[in-house]
């Protein structure tokens, strides 16, 4: 079972590269005939196969492809790369379990590490802020290659350090920091069942949590139901949609102190996609923590796995409808999707 997987990984992973060579190649040849043949096409005689040929922009997502969701087109990496650049704070959203994702993260790291010779920390909900002190010694000392197994990265319950790590090896080749985002991992689940009081005082202060808000609260209420199979029961909902919320807190605040630093120009956010959005997760509280930030002092890139192809395909702005608004990223980045089990075929909450 594990053999086909990791084989299936690589093909997938191996598949987004050429189709993405494949679909890029397609647009450019076709994307200046095909407005030309629609501006031509405005008399009866023109033949159907002309005058219905879709704009480029308007095709489904397909695995490498990139859509500028302000300028509503698809555009090629280096063009991404050039829109961001000199943008304080970089979120790059990703599907925890997916490798190509993580690849993707690191090409992004490193390219605009280059283009800038910039120093952004690397932020990491994937290490929680107690685990600081390890990680500078740690980052210091081993390779990247080694850095999980020197942070016990097995037992946290993660994906692969091995997917992980090319992430790092970027932040290394570029003399990035690296900064442990997360909540401790000792204040989760007293958080469920004493709320900010669980918080250390000095943590609490930080983060200055203010009330949840009504809009942002429907929505977490709805995701985590939606996450847990509809098994949790709806009494448990406000205290883990406050977890969300201070989780998103806790990332922000690890940016922005991070870019406190004289020395550091910023923070990339490496995290999963919900925790990214630009309407209601991190950027809230970026701009929350400061609110001299401009819409040109965040960027939100989310990397989405495409539906397999099919009749009925969606469009970008239904994939972004999914996590909840059309207003949630600056770019997203398609891929190819992994094959899952049912996470809710075996899930027993409570029993």
């Amino acid at each position: 079972m594990k053999t086909a997987f990791r084989a299936r990984t690589r093909y997938c992973f191996k598949l987004s590269f050429s189709l993405c060579l494949a679909v890029t190649a397609m647009i450019a040849a076709t994307e200046f005939p095909v407005r030309s043949a629609q501006a031509q096409a405005t008399g009866p005689n023109q033949p159907a196969s002309i005058r219905n040929i879709p704009d480029a922009d308007a095709l489904p997502p397909a695995p490498g492809l990139i859509f500028d969701m302000a300028g509503q087109r698809y555009v090629m990496f280096d063009d991404m790369v050039s829109r961001l650049a000199g943008t304080r704070f970089v979120l790059i959203g990703e599907k925890h379990d997916n490798p190509i994702h993580h690849h993707h993260q690191a090409q992004l790291v490193r390219a605009l590490s280059k283009r800038e010779d910039s120093k952004r920390a690397v932020v990491w909900e994937m290490f929680n802020r107690d685990q600081q002190e390890s990680l500078d010694q740690a980052w210091q000392t081993v390779s990247p290659d080694e850095l999980g197994n020197e942070m016990n990265w097995g037992e946290s319950g993660w994906p692969s350090w091995h997917d992980y790590a090319p992430i790092a090896e970027a932040a290394r080749e570029n003399g990035l920091s690296m900064v442990a985002g997360n909540l401790p991992q000792n204040v989760l689940r007293p958080m469920i069942s004493q709320g900010i009081s669980a918080l250390p005082t000095e943590l609490a202060e930080k983060l200055a949590l203010p009330p949840l808000p009504d809009d942002i609260a429907s929505r977490f209420d709805q995701e985590i139901a939606e996450g847990h199979c509809n098994m949790l029961p709806k009494s448990q909902m406000p205290a883990f949609s406050l977890v969300q919320f201070a989780r998103d807190a806790s990332l922000a605040r690890a940016m922005i102190d991070a870019d406190a630093d004289k020395n550091i120009d910023g923070a990339f956010l490496i995290a999963g996609a919900m925790h990214v959005r630009d309407d209601i997760a991190v950027p809230y509280h970026l701009r929350r923590y400061s609110p001299d930030l401009t819409d040109n002092d965040i960027a939100v890139v989310i990397l989405v796995e495409a539906d397999d192809p099919g009749e009925n395909l969606p469009g970008v702005n239904d994939y972004a409808l999914r996590m909840g608004s059309e207003d949630i990223a600056n770019f997203m980045w398609f891929t190819n999707d992994l094959p899952r089990t049912d996470p809710c075929e075996d899930m027993n909450i409570g029993q």
